[in-house]
């Protein structure tokens, strides 16, 4: 058993947690509030590819976590979602404000 930083999963019951069942939620947390001791913490339980794929599909609160995240696993930053994302809004000068 791998043991997160409780910390990151303030807004849940923490106990209720499953660690094969809620993997996508557990890795996307530590992946964007994480240390670099909750990311051994989580590689313990779950492999890199795995790690990867959440990565690419999480929604990050910024622009640099993607980006550390594309140059730490060599993953192009157009493969992630929230890169896909904000890049396919366009932009009016007559938008209404």
């Amino acid at each position: 058993m791998i043991k997160l930083n409780r910390k990151l999963f303030w807004d849940v019951e923490f106990e209720d947690l499953d660690y094969k069942k809620h993997a996508d939620f557990l890795i996307s947390r530590v992946l964007i509030y994480g240390d670099k001791e909750d990311y051994k913490e989580m590689r313990k339980q779950y492999n890199i590819e795995k790690i990867k794929e959440v990565a690419q599909k999480t929604d990050y609160p910024d622009k640099k976590s993607p980006n550390f995240w594309s140059l730490i696993f060599n993953i192009p930053l157009e493969s992630f979602k929230c890169i896909k994302k904000s890049s396919t809004k366009k932009q009016s000068i007559f938008s209404q404000r």
